[in-house]
């Protein structure tokens, strides 16, 4: 299957998740950065992770059912721009001296709460502009773009940037916001919104739930990936005072650290969809669980900043892979006017888990060390893969329907 296959306005989405995840990743560092250099106690570190997630516990349910209401296209460029105010007004106020851990807080939870309605819209659309024997090579299309841009490029020149000035990095993501609008809305095709049933939100979305629930192969993903996440927050809360102090690492080469998970990404995302032709869906994340739980211990051991760099990288790789396949995997079953709806029900458990993941991290490296962040993660991720595994291997895209 070749590129050009996949359409113009697939490749106007793709840009713009491009020129967005760039401004992100450069975000991603001047966030914790500037977090790290208010304060140094994990828990008070791990509160603004704490706050990027609390939206998709208390929001994700209801955007998910609207953005299956509204046009999502409109949807998206909207949100884009709404969050592009929120990174500049985080900009000013840095530049006007006002940083505090709180406006952090603040704006993380902003971006998040305005990221739960785009993110629904936007994995709802894609199924709109490929045909459905399409969505692993679009998602692997996607991810790849934005490993490269979010993680591979951003981070690096988001921590350079902000040792330059630290409010740049913030205006850096504002402007790649208004860029993203400007590509969306010019994505030619018009998203129907779904017809109303008219028995009001919060019937439409315990039609969304249910559906994910009864689904059982779904439903072991949720279960999986919500243990994931909790561990993966824990661990990403913190990673900014590992690199400083575990492993030494100097602030301007924070960013540079994580290319790690960048290079590792992108080789997940690329390899996926073949890997999946191979083995099948359920068996490629059984594989990725392993590889995490061992690169999960390899950092708790080790305090070579090379090491864990390359660590990191079979992380990323996991990760990344596991999405393709496992987004692909949701696009491909659920119908089209529940995409929204099964999309927010996904994520609401699955990055609802955020904020207390955070907060464990925050707390178990307080008391414990560092380290045994990483030993907790892997432990935990162990079990639920091992609780899973039976479900999830005989899943392929091709053959399995809803129960």
């Amino acid at each position: 299957m070749t590129d050009h296959r996949l359409g113009a306005d697939f490749w106007r989405l793709w840009s713009a998740a491009v020129v967005s995840r760039l401004g992100g990743g450069v975000a991603s560092a001047g966030l914790p950065l500037l977090a790290a250099s208010l304060t140094r106690d994990p828990r008070q570190v791990a509160l603004v992770s704490v706050f990027a997630g609390l939206p998709w516990l208390l929001l994700a349910l209801h955007t998910g059912a609207l953005a299956d209401r509204w046009d999502r296209r409109r949807t998206m460029w909207l949100c884009d721009l709404a969050s592009a105010a929120v990174f500049a007004g985080l900009a000013v106020g840095v530049l006007a001296g006002a940083a505090s851990l709180w406006l952090l807080c603040a704006a993380a939870f902003a971006a998040a709460s305005i990221s739960t309605l785009f993110d629904s819209a936007n994995q709802a659309a894609l199924p709109s502009l490929v045909g459905r024997d399409q969505l692993s090579t679009a998602n692997s299309r996607l991810y790849t773009g934005t490993v490269v841009a979010g993680l591979l490029v951003g981070p690096p020149l988001g921590s350079w940037l902000f040792v330059a000035q630290p409010a740049v990095p913030f205006a850096v993501d504002a402007a790649s916001f208004v860029g993203s609008a400007a590509l969306v809305f010019a994505i030619r095709t018009r998203f129907r919104a779904a017809a109303r049933s008219g028995t009001g939100l919060t019937r439409e979305i315990g039609d969304g739930v249910r559906w994910l629930w009864r689904h059982r192969r779904l439903r072991a993903l949720v279960v999986l990936l919500t243990v994931w996440n909790l561990t993966e927050t824990a661990v990403i809360g913190v990673l900014v005072l590992y690199a400083l102090e575990r492993l030494q690492v100097a602030p301007s080469a924070y960013g540079l650290l994580l290319t790690g998970l960048a290079v590792g990404g992108v080789l997940g995302a690329a390899v996926a969809p073949r890997l999946e032709r191979w083995w099948g869906t359920g068996p490629l994340v059984v594989v990725t669980v392993v590889l995490t739980v061992l690169a999960e211990v390899g950092l708790a051991l080790t305090r070579s900043a090379v090491v864990a760099g390359a660590l990191l990288g079979v992380v990323g790789l996991a990760a990344f892979a596991f999405n393709v396949v496992s987004v692909s995997y949701r696009q491909s079953v659920v119908p089209d006017e529940l995409q929204g709806r099964v999309s927010s029900a996904y994520r609401f458990a699955t990055w609802g888990i955020a904020p207390v993941g955070a907060a464990l991290g925050g707390v178990v490296a307080a008391g414990a060390g560092l380290a045994a962040v990483f030993w907790g993660a892997a432990a935990v991720l162990a079990v639920a893969g091992l609780a899973t595994a039976r479900e999830l291997v005989p899943a392929r895209v091709a053959t399995d329907v809803p129960s």
